[in-house]
C-alpha cells in the first residue's frame, strides 16, 4: 500500500510498531487512514502509560474543530462542569472536586483535557453515570425502575445481538470468578450493565467527529461500543497492546505493540 499524501506530526511518535492487518505502517500512515473515519476509538489498558502517551499523540494529530474528544472517564451527568471548565468558567480544583475524576486523571488523561482547553476544542463526558450501571449490574434492567432518573436510561437502545461480545464477557467473568469464591453479583446482570454502559457511551457521541478514548474492551474486534453506534457511521479502531498482554491483529484496525 502506498500513501500519497503526507501529514506533519504534531508531536514524535512514543515507541511502538503499528500493524495493520499484515502490514506495518508508520505513525504518519496510520494518522492518514483513521483521518477517513467519524469516530477513532482508542482502547487502553488503564494503568499502561505507553497507551496514553499513544492516545496523547492520536488526538494532538487529529484534534480540530470539527472532531472532538470522547472519554469513558467522566461521566454523561458532568458533562456541564467540563463544559465549565473548558470555556474557562470553572477552576481546575472545582472541576475535580466536583467531576468524580479516575485516580489515574492528572497523570493520565488531563493532557487530552488541556490541548482541548488550549485550543478550543470540544470533550465529551461519554460513560453512564456508575450508579445506574450498578443497579442494572444488581437488579437487570428493573433497577433502572428503582432509581431516580433511571427511566432516561430505560429508553437507551441497547442492542445485544452480538452472541460473539457476549461469549467474550462471560468467559472474562468466568475467569475473575475462578480467583474468587463467588461472582458477586448474577453475570448476565453484569453484561446487561456492559451494554448500558456501550449504549451510553454511543449515544452520547451521536452525529459527532471523535477520538474516542476507552477501555480496549469496549472496543477489542470491533465489539462493544461500536455494536451500538447509528447505522451508517464510519469507524476505525486502535488497540494498544499492554506489557506482556497477547495479541493479534484481528483485535483492532490498528495493533499498536511495543
Amino acid at each position: 500500500m502506498i500513501l500519497i499524501l503526507s501529514v506533519l506530526l504534531a508531536l514524535t511518535p512514543p515507541p511502538g510498531i503499528i500493524h495493520h492487518g499484515e502490514e506495518i505502517l508508520s505513525a504518519e500512515e496510520m494518522i492518514l487512514m483513521l483521518e477517513e473515519a467519524s469516530v477513532v476509538f482508542v482502547g487502553e489498558k488503564h494503568d499502561d502509560s505507553l497507551a496514553h502517551q499513544w492516545e496523547l499523540f492520536i488526538w494532538m494529530n487529529m484534534a480540530s474543530s470539527n472532531r472532538v474528544l470522547a472519554l469513558e472517564m467522566f461521566e454523561t451527568d458532568v458533562q456541564e462542569m467540563l463544559a465549565d471548565y473548558l470555556s474557562g468558567n470553572l477552576s481546575l480544583e472545582e472541576f475535580l472536586e466536583e467531576s468524580r475524576p479516575w485516580g489515574n486523571y492528572i497523570e493520565d488523561y488531563h493532557p487530552l483535557v488541556e490541548h482541548a482547553v488550549e485550543n478550543g476544542y470540544g470533550v465529551i463526558a461519554a460513560n453512564v453515570p456508575r450508579r445506574y450501571a450498578a443497579a442494572v449490574a444488581r437488579n437487570s434492567w428493573e433497577g433502572l425502575e428503582n432509581i431516580e432518573g433511571g427511566d432516561v436510561f430505560l429508553s437507551t437502545n441497547v442492542d445485544s445481538t452480538n452472541e460473539f461480545y457476549r461469549e467474550r464477557f462471560m468467559a472474562t467473568m468466568e475467569a475473575i470468578s475462578s480467583q474468587m469464591q463467588r461472582m458477586p453479583m448474577d453475570p448476565s446482570n453484569m453484561y446487561r450493565a456492559q451494554l448500558l454502559k456501550d449504549a451510553v457511551m454511543a449515544s452520547s457521541i451521536a452525529g459527532q467527529n471523535c477520538i474516542f478514548i476507552c477501555g480496549s474492551f469496549h472496543s477489542d474486534e470491533r465489539s462493544g461500543i461500536p455494536d451500538q453506534l447509528e447505522s451508517g457511521v464510519t469507524y476505525l479502531t486502535v488497540k494498544i497492546v499492554g506489557e506482556d498482554e497477547p495479541w493479534n491483529t484481528e483485535q483492532a484496525d490498528f495493533v499498536i505493540v511495543r
